[in-house]
């Protein structure tokens, strides 16, 4: 006698029930994104800040140690230092580049990412800007690639806690060889490890000579290993 109304009720929670549950699925979505989306905002603002801070760290140094090439010999050609300075720049941009391309082989573009921030980048990749949901296999092999990478690197005397931002400051400091003709008529030698490490030794500064020549090494070793140039 009651069984008519009952059922009825019965659909209508069920109604409920599953539009309750469609509404909460989708504000979970939009929550996740909106989060994911922080996540980035935050991270991009964190490196900002970190790096005015290297920034500044380096001018406040720079008052105090004599400016990069002031402290060679005085009758060093001026523009041959300026010459050297570029392609320490460019040495600088091209170990990053190789370092980044190694480990995110994947990408086709690496606009934004940067070495002293790739384990922060390879969080991100790795994780559903929609969902939240981790690629686990993925995010393994980035990290294997990463530290195989910087294990090599160490015994060139590489510091992962250093020459990342070493490296950086070198090409916002001297810039790149932005001259593709100049950079061809002096292939032979720029792709000459002596000879970069005597140009190195002879016009910049002693005090960060010993990096500069580290960071040459490493991007020899990726040279040897990827078999192209030095300068790609």
């Amino acid at each position: 006698m009651f069984s008519g109304p009952s059922i009825n009720y019965n659909m209508k929670n069920t109604n409920i029930y599953f539009c309750n549950k469609e509404a909460f699925n989708m504000e979970s979505s939009r929550l996740l994104a909106e989060n994911a989306q922080l996540r980035k905002m935050m991270g991009l603002m964190q490196e900002n800040v970190e790096l005015r801070c290297i920034l500044k760290d380096h001018e406040r140094k720079d008052q105090i140690i004599t400016p990069p090439g002031q402290h060679k010999k005085d009758h060093n050609d001026p523009e041959k230092v300026k010459k050297c300075q570029r392609i320490v720049g460019e040495i600088a941009f091209q170990l990053d580049r190789r370092i980044l391309c190694a480990i995110f082989l994947e990408q086709q573009r690496l606009y934004g990412y940067r070495v002293p921030y790739i384990k922060e980048k390879i969080i991100e990749v790795t994780t559903s800007p929609t969902t939240g949901k981790v690629d686990e296999t993925l995010r393994s092999e980035l990290y294997q690639r990463y530290n195989h990478i910087m294990d090599e690197l160490r015994k060139l005397g590489y510091n992962p806690a250093v020459h990342p931002h070493f490296t950086e400051y070198m090409v916002n400091t001297y810039g790149i060889t932005k001259d593709r003709n100049a950079r061809t008529k002096d292939l032979s030698s720029y792709n000459d490890p002596q000879y970069l490490n005597k140009m190195i030794t002879e016009c910049m500064s002693s005090d960060i000579v010993k990096d500069i020549i580290i960071i040459l090494n490493c991007l020899v070793y990726f040279a040897r290993e990827d078999g192209k140039s030095l300068l790609i």
